[in-house]
């Protein structure tokens, strides 16, 4: 099973290239982040001609979240239940044969004194409190994947020192993030990448900040146990960050086998 994320960063500027690669690596799932588009807009009809079914909730010009299979998905929610559609658009579970995929796309806090940042903190709090009340970790196989806007260790960002503390990079975010992990989650990413220099984004604002891999860790692929003990590679495609007019983030997916490996 081939399961990868994009925050795509406008589905509709992106899709030519979303297409592209779906072709190419033909996923189980796709999961997209940031695709800024109301649902009456989303671009179903180039998807679905190309034999691949969606799950999908936006808004205009913000936030937006997207699942794309090659096969029909199974109970489909979204948001967090209780906090007054907040989390609707940024939060998306569906199930895609034996496995439940959570997308999530996690506000990014604005700055640190800011309203928006406690909102982040809050939301990621809730988060952890969705997955304990949804899921039994140790049975399930869960892949909690998508734009985390947490670069939780200091391996996560090009220069740890210089950037921190930031709204993506700092103690509160990093615990908050960590909590949530902590339900019964594997950073399969890591697992498979562990080189420091290895990352997902890369800011538009930044100049040369590709060329120079001056990058981050933001976007993220976990798993329960259960799944995560049969991932068998991870990979970041740089291609489309170079390609013209790319998104700021790129296509990262893993690579789970059909049944766990045996032990030694």
């Amino acid at each position: 099973m081939r399961i990868a994320t994009f925050n795509c960063n406008s589905i509709r500027v992106r899709l030519p290239a979303i297409l592209a690669w779906l072709d190419k690596y033909r996923p189980d799932i796709l999961a997209l982040q940031e695709t800024k588009v109301t649902d009456k807009d989303f671009p179903l009809a180039p998807i679905e001609d190309r034999g691949w079914h969606a799950a999908f909730h936006g808004e205009k010009s913000y936030n937006g979240v997207a699942i794309l299979s090659p096969l029909p998905l199974k109970n489909i929610s979204f948001g967090m239940r209780g906090d007054s559609g907040s989390s609707d658009t940024r939060l998306l579970r569906a199930v895609s044969g034996e496995v439940t995929i959570v997308n999530t796309y996690v506000p990014q806090g604005q700055d640190l004194e800011s309203d928006r940042f406690r909102f982040k903190l809050d939301w990621l709090a809730r988060l952890a409190d969705y997955f304990k009340a949804n899921f039994d970790p140790g049975r399930e196989r869960v892949a909690w994947i998508g734009d985390m806007n947490v670069a939780p260790e200091a391996m996560d960002v090009y220069d740890s020192k210089a950037v921190w503390p930031h709204v993506c990079h700092c103690q509160d975010v990093a615990d908050a993030f960590r909590a949530v992990v902590a339900v019964g989650f594997r950073d399969v990413f890591r697992k498979h990448l562990p080189d420091p220099e290895t990352f997902t984004f890369w800011d538009y604002r930044r100049r040369n900040s590709l060329e120079l891999n001056r990058g981050w860790r933001i976007d993220h692929i976990l798993a329960t146990p259960p799944l995560a003990d049969r991932s068998c590679g991870c990979h970041v495609d740089i291609g489309p960050r170079r390609a013209d007019r790319p998104s700021d983030h790129t296509f990262v997916y893993a690579d789970f086998s059909p049944q766990s490996e045996p032990t030694a």
